[in-house]
Formats: C-alpha cells, sequence, structure tokens
C-alpha cells in the first residue's frame, strides 16, 4: 500500500519542485498538494494521510496551527510532520507544542527530503505488515489483499459482495457476506443487517427511521447504509450507546 505525504506549501514554485523530486525518486508515495490552511484541511479530512510536509507561513494561516489541528484529531496524535521553514528559530515552539519529526530549513536538498521519506517508508511498511488482513479474489480473478482496518461498509448484493473502502475506494468480491465476515478479525466489525457489514470506527451517527430500522451514515462517505432490529444490539453495544435497540 502507497505511503500518503500531504505537502503543504502556498510558493507554488516551491511545491512543483519538491512534488517533482518526489514523484521521481519514489513510486510508493502517493502525493497530495494543498496551498493554503483551507485546503489542506479538506484534504486531511478525506484521507488517511501519513507524512505531512508544512510550510510554517501560509496566506490564510500557520502551519503550526495547522498541525496543531492535526494532532487533535484521532488517529493523528503520532503522524510524521515535518515543517518547511527559512527561519530555523520557529522550530523551537514546534519541537516544544507539537512535537514535530524534523525540519527542513531553504534551501533544502535532495538528499534531505530523501532522508526523511526513506525512515517513514520503512515505518509504513512495518506498519502495514502489522494490520490484519485476508487475500480474496476480485473480480477478473486477481487476488486482492485487504486490510481489515480499510473496511468502511459491506454490501451484498446478487452473487458478490461491494467493499467500501477507505484508501482503495469500492472492490467487487464474489464472496457471501457469511463467509467474508468469518474472514475478518476485527472486533469493531459487525453484521447490521442482513444485507450490510459495517466498521463501527467510520461511523458518524445513527438516524432511527422506524421501531425496527435505523440508518447509518460515515465519516467523509455519503452512502447511507441500513441497521435492522436483529442486530442493532451488537452495534450500539460497541459503539456505547444504551438502550438504543430497545
Amino acid at each position: 500500500m502507497k505511503m500518503q505525504l500531504l505537502l503543504i506549501e502556498d510558493d507554488i514554485i516551491q511545491s512543483d519542485n519538491l512534488s517533482n523530486l518526489i514523484k521521481e525518486s519514489y513510486n510508493n508515495v502517493e502525493l497530495l498538494t494543498a496551498h493554503s490552511f483551507k485546503e489542506s484541511l479538506k484534504i486531511i479530512n478525506e484521507k488517511n494521510i501519513d507524512l505531512f510536509f508544512i510550510d510554517i507561513n501560509l496566506p490564510d494561516g500557520s502551519g503550526i496551527d495547522i498541525a496543531k489541528k492535526i494532532r487533535a484529531m484521532e488517529g493523528y496524535e503520532l503522524k510524521g510532520i515535518v515543517f518547511i521553514t527559512s527561519q530555523g528559530y520557529q522550530m523551537v515552539d514546534a519541537f516544544k507544542n507539537i512535537h514535530c519529526y524534523d525540519f527542513l530549513i531553504k534551501p533544502y536538498s535532495k538528499e534531505d527530503i530523501k532522508r526523511i521519506i526513506d525512515v517513514f517508508i520503512k515505518e509504513n511498511v512495518k506498519k502495514n505488515d502489522n494490520r490484519k488482513y485476508s487475500m480474496i479474489t476480485i473480480e477478473s480473478k486477481i487476488t486482492y489483499k485487504l486490510y481489515h482496518d480499510d473496511i468502511v461498509f459491506v454490501e451484498y448484493i446478487p452473487r458478490k459482495c461491494k467493499i467500501v473502502t477507505v484508501k482503495n475506494g469500492i472492490i467487487y468480491a464474489k464472496l457471501s457476506l457469511g463467509k467474508l465476515l468469518s474472514m475478518i478479525e476485527s472486533n469493531s466489525i459487525v453484521q447490521c443487517h442482513k444485507s450490510f457489514i459495517v466498521n463501527t470506527k467510520y461511523i458518524k451517527k445513527i438516524d432511527k427511521m422506524y421501531t425496527k430500522l435505523w440508518k447509518v451514515h460515515f465519516v467523509n462517505i455519503s452512502e447511507v447504509i441500513d441497521l435492522s432490529i436483529s442486530f442493532s444490539e451488537k452495534v450500539f453495544e460497541i459503539l456505547g450507546y444504551e438502550n438504543e435497540y430497545k
């Protein structure tokens, strides 16, 4: 799985130069770019970023303020943050309050960039090796490594499962819902309806529709799925909702 790197740099020339350097040097890094505070927050909310390169000075806010927001987000408490600056003295606050990994002082070299990225690629490989996954056969008879924590929800449609994932979009596999569920090792992934499996980690909210039916909404995904009374107790138990299913 490619490591996702977000570059936040308002100087277009600097951004293009650094982007080209990374793309030329790595085919296992998915590079995303933002040129402002607002644009970067939109990407962070939509993606699962592994490493951040952040310019300290942005036109609509401070890179340090972005980093503080990142650190406050669930799952980003320990993600790699590297600041880009032309003033080394700015790094005192960054190391003290943000716990950034490193910083680049302009003008930086290709070797500086590669030194940092290489460390995180190795860590990303180790992290993925420790993640639980199942090997499944998808369309065109391709064998696919399905990471359990990447699953948002699964819908059973005639003769196959539609698997909606965080990083790789929608995947179709010729499996029954029960068979797929038996392959998954995760306390957060359970059946929520005769046609659906849900990863409770990605649930944003649940709306009650009728006495025996709820609608499940997700973080950063517009699709909504059903939660039926037959499976509701387990879902609400995981989420810590008391008596919601009665």
